[in-house]
Protein backbone atom coordinates (compact mmCIF):
# COMPACT_ATOMS: atom_id res chain seq x y z
CA UNK A 1 0.00 0.00 0.00
CA UNK A 2 3.06 2.46 0.72
CA UNK A 3 4.14 1.81 -2.78
CA UNK A 4 1.21 2.57 -4.27
CA UNK A 5 0.12 5.85 -2.10
CA UNK A 6 4.43 6.94 -2.91
CA UNK A 7 3.60 6.40 -6.63
CA UNK A 8 -0.06 8.50 -6.57
CA UNK A 9 1.09 10.84 -4.48
CA UNK A 10 4.46 11.45 -6.89
CA UNK A 11 2.53 11.37 -9.98
CA UNK A 12 -0.05 13.97 -8.36
CA UNK A 13 2.82 16.55 -7.77
CA UNK A 14 4.76 16.41 -10.50
CA UNK A 15 1.54 16.68 -12.45
CA UNK A 16 0.30 19.77 -9.96
CA UNK A 17 3.54 21.06 -10.63
CA UNK A 18 3.59 20.72 -14.33
CA UNK A 19 0.47 22.97 -13.97
CA UNK A 20 1.18 25.80 -11.88
CA UNK A 21 4.63 26.15 -13.67
CA UNK A 22 3.85 26.59 -17.17
CA UNK A 23 3.26 29.63 -18.98
CA UNK A 24 -0.39 30.29 -18.52
CA UNK A 25 -3.13 31.83 -20.87
CA UNK A 26 -5.43 34.53 -19.70
CA UNK A 27 -8.88 35.09 -21.72
CA UNK A 28 -8.92 38.91 -23.29
CA UNK A 29 -9.52 41.05 -20.02
CA UNK A 30 -9.10 38.69 -17.99
CA UNK A 31 -6.96 40.41 -15.01
CA UNK A 32 -3.15 38.62 -13.52
CA UNK A 33 -2.03 40.24 -10.34
CA UNK A 34 -0.04 39.25 -8.21
CA UNK A 35 -1.20 39.71 -4.21
CA UNK A 36 0.10 39.69 -0.91
CA UNK A 37 -2.74 40.46 0.67
CA UNK A 38 -4.12 37.91 2.46
CA UNK A 39 -7.67 36.71 2.17
CA UNK A 40 -7.84 39.64 -0.49
CA UNK A 41 -8.33 37.00 -3.86
CA UNK A 42 -10.80 34.69 -1.38
CA UNK A 43 -12.96 37.70 -0.43
CA UNK A 44 -13.09 38.00 -4.56
CA UNK A 45 -13.63 33.77 -4.73
CA UNK A 46 -16.68 33.96 -2.31
CA UNK A 47 -18.20 37.70 -3.78
CA UNK A 48 -18.04 35.52 -7.29
CA UNK A 49 -19.56 31.80 -6.64
CA UNK A 50 -21.42 31.88 -9.62
CA UNK A 51 -17.99 31.55 -11.97
CA UNK A 52 -16.87 28.98 -13.14
CA UNK A 53 -13.73 30.70 -13.50
CA UNK A 54 -13.27 31.59 -9.57
CA UNK A 55 -14.45 28.32 -8.32
CA UNK A 56 -12.55 26.20 -10.75
CA UNK A 57 -9.43 28.20 -8.48
CA UNK A 58 -10.55 27.58 -5.48
CA UNK A 59 -11.35 24.07 -6.11
CA UNK A 60 -8.37 23.58 -8.02
CA UNK A 61 -6.38 25.23 -4.81
CA UNK A 62 -7.53 23.16 -2.83
CA UNK A 63 -7.01 20.12 -4.65
CA UNK A 64 -3.71 20.93 -5.42
CA UNK A 65 -2.14 19.43 -2.17
CA UNK A 66 -4.55 17.61 -0.77
CA UNK A 67 -3.21 13.91 -2.25
CA UNK A 68 -0.16 15.56 0.25
CA UNK A 69 -2.31 15.16 3.59
CA UNK A 70 -4.38 11.99 2.05
CA UNK A 71 -1.40 10.14 0.73
CA UNK A 72 1.50 11.62 2.72
CA UNK A 73 1.50 9.71 5.77
CA UNK A 74 0.76 6.46 3.79
CA UNK A 75 3.44 6.94 1.89
CA UNK A 76 6.23 8.37 4.60
CA UNK A 77 4.93 7.59 8.05
CA UNK A 78 7.04 9.95 9.21
CA UNK A 79 4.23 12.59 7.86
CA UNK A 80 2.03 11.01 10.31
CA UNK A 81 1.00 14.16 12.13
CA UNK A 82 -0.39 17.65 10.89
CA UNK A 83 2.50 19.46 12.40
CA UNK A 84 4.48 18.12 10.19
CA UNK A 85 2.14 18.14 7.11
CA UNK A 86 1.73 21.41 7.75
CA UNK A 87 5.01 23.52 6.66
CA UNK A 88 5.76 20.82 4.21
CA UNK A 89 2.82 22.00 2.36
CA UNK A 90 3.59 25.74 2.90
CA UNK A 91 6.98 25.15 1.99
CA UNK A 92 5.99 23.26 -1.47
CA UNK A 93 2.99 26.06 -1.89
CA UNK A 94 5.22 29.16 -1.29
CA UNK A 95 7.86 27.87 -3.50
CA UNK A 96 5.26 27.58 -6.46
CA UNK A 97 3.89 30.72 -6.07
CA UNK A 98 7.28 32.11 -5.64
CA UNK A 99 8.16 30.64 -8.93
CA UNK A 100 5.33 32.11 -10.56
CA UNK A 101 6.70 35.77 -10.43
CA UNK A 102 8.88 35.00 -12.85
CA UNK A 103 5.92 32.87 -15.42
CA UNK A 104 4.62 35.22 -18.05
CA UNK A 105 0.85 35.70 -17.04
CA UNK A 106 0.97 33.57 -14.00
CA UNK A 107 0.56 35.49 -10.50
CA UNK A 108 1.69 35.01 -7.14
CA UNK A 109 -0.93 34.81 -4.58
CA UNK A 110 -0.64 34.76 -0.82
CA UNK A 111 -4.41 32.99 -0.81
CA UNK A 112 -3.24 30.29 -3.12
CA UNK A 113 -0.88 29.30 -0.49
CA UNK A 114 -3.46 29.45 2.51
CA UNK A 115 -6.08 27.55 0.24
CA UNK A 116 -3.28 24.59 -1.23
CA UNK A 117 -2.17 24.49 2.98
CA UNK A 118 -5.78 24.02 3.91
CA UNK A 119 -6.49 21.25 1.15
CA UNK A 120 -3.17 19.27 2.21
CA UNK A 121 -4.98 19.50 5.81
CA UNK A 122 -7.85 18.50 4.49
CA UNK A 123 -6.49 15.52 2.89
CA UNK A 124 -4.71 14.81 6.57
CA UNK A 125 -8.69 15.13 8.23
CA UNK A 126 -9.86 12.96 5.59
CA UNK A 127 -7.25 10.13 6.21
CA UNK A 128 -7.84 10.50 9.90
CA UNK A 129 -11.68 10.11 9.52
CA UNK A 130 -10.83 7.01 7.43
CA UNK A 131 -8.68 5.54 10.04
CA UNK A 132 -11.44 6.27 12.97
CA UNK A 133 -13.95 4.73 10.73
CA UNK A 134 -12.04 1.71 9.63
CA UNK A 135 -11.55 0.94 13.53
CA UNK A 136 -14.74 1.39 14.14
CA UNK A 137 -16.07 -1.80 15.89
CA UNK A 138 -19.42 -3.35 13.95
CA UNK A 139 -22.58 -2.77 15.70
CA UNK A 140 -24.53 -6.02 15.91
Amino acid sequence: MRMVAALFLGLWLVAGLWLTLQPAHPFPGQVVDDNLVPFHTLAIYLRNLDSEFWLRNLFGNLGLLLPLGLLGPIALPVLGRWWLILPLALLISASIELAQFRIPDRSADIDDVIVNVAGALLGYLLLRAASIFRRAPAEA
